[in-house]
């Protein structure tokens, strides 16, 4: 069972006792944005600064709107952080693709140097063969 934790605010003046699972911190933090969120709009309309409920209701709808705000923007970042996975995953394939390449450059490479000595083996022996049969002397 989760513990409720209680904590004294104040909005608006008003003194309220909040009880919740979340820290007395976070309550405080909460209950402040919202205060704040009220006296922004008091100070900017004469209307508002005597209409409590007009108030509340601008200072509800100033929340929603941040949090939507929010929400857009943490789900452009989530779409965002999918297109670099994406991107990393592709580089990646891509990066192991060309190391594979590399790999039978290399195989092909010591191919052929096996290949050129063999050759070289071949042709110092055939020279070496004709060098000896211009060297002897031809019997007449």
């Amino acid at each position: 069972m989760a513990v409720n934790n209680k904590v004294k605010i104040t909005i608006d003046g008003k003194s309220f006792t909040l009880m919740g699972p979340e820290t007395e911190e976070h309550m405080m933090q909460v209950a402040g944005y919202i205060d704040q969120k009220m006296t922004e709009i008091r100070k900017n309309s004469k209307a508002v600064a005597i209409d409590s409920s007009l108030a509340y209701i601008l200072t509800s709808i100033n929340v929603a709107n941040d949090y939507f705000k929010e929400v857009k923007q943490h789900l452009e970042q989530e779409e965002t952080m999918e297109e670099l996975r994406l991107q990393v995953m592709s580089e990646k394939a891509k990066t192991a693709e060309l190391q594979e390449q590399i790999e039978q450059l290399e195989r092909d490479k010591r191919r052929l140097e096996r290949k050129l000595q063999e050759y070289q083996a071949e042709e110092e022996a055939a020279n070496e063969g004709l060098h000896t049969s211009k060297v002897r002397p031809r019997k007449r």
